[in-house]
């Protein structure tokens, strides 16, 4: 279970949950896979958004960009195109965003994730067993550009 912590500040209410890395693995071992792709997503927009207070002077802007609900994605553009994060870690996040969004959106699940190469599954248990090994690896990319960005913010 994450860490909720619960704040009201200068009339507004913020809710934070916190997450591990070793939570995301917990939760892709135990083969829930929705949950451990929606974690690490917030994770990587979190960081994102962290960077982009880190790396830019105007604070009002950065702010009034982020609350009026610029997708991680975009934070993560914006990073790319101004140089703090290099071309690979961009891909990776952006190859880990469309992974969650099969995941997420497509009726299948995590399992869209195999199915994509249907002609090479010969039965149910090797689906089973090709759709887990593909969220794994997906998610083990994502958590490797998570790791990045976390030491970006510590620079």
């Amino acid at each position: 279970m994450p860490n909720v912590h619960f704040t009201k500040k200068d009339g507004k209410y913020a809710i934070a949950l916190s997450y591990s890395p070793n939570e995301i693995k917990d939760l892709a071992e135990k083969g829930l896979f929705l949950e451990a792709f929606g974690r690490l997503d917030k994770m990587m927009d979190q960081a994102c958004f962290g960077l982009m207070h880190q790396h830019f002077n105007d604070e009002k802007l950065v702010s009034a960009l982020v609350d009026d609900e610029l997708s991680g994605l975009e934070a993560c553009k914006v990073l790319y195109r101004t140089g703090v994060l290099d071309k690979k870690t961009f891909q990776d996040i952006k190859n880990f965003k469309n992974d969650r969004n099969t995941v997420t959106h497509d009726i299948y699940g995590h399992y869209a994730l195999a199915l994509r190469q249907a002609g090479e599954i010969r039965d149910e248990a090797d689906l089973r067993k090709k759709a887990d090994a593909k969220a794994q690896s997906a998610l083990q990319k994502g958590l490797d550009a998570f790791h990045f960005l976390m030491a970006s913010l510590k620079r």
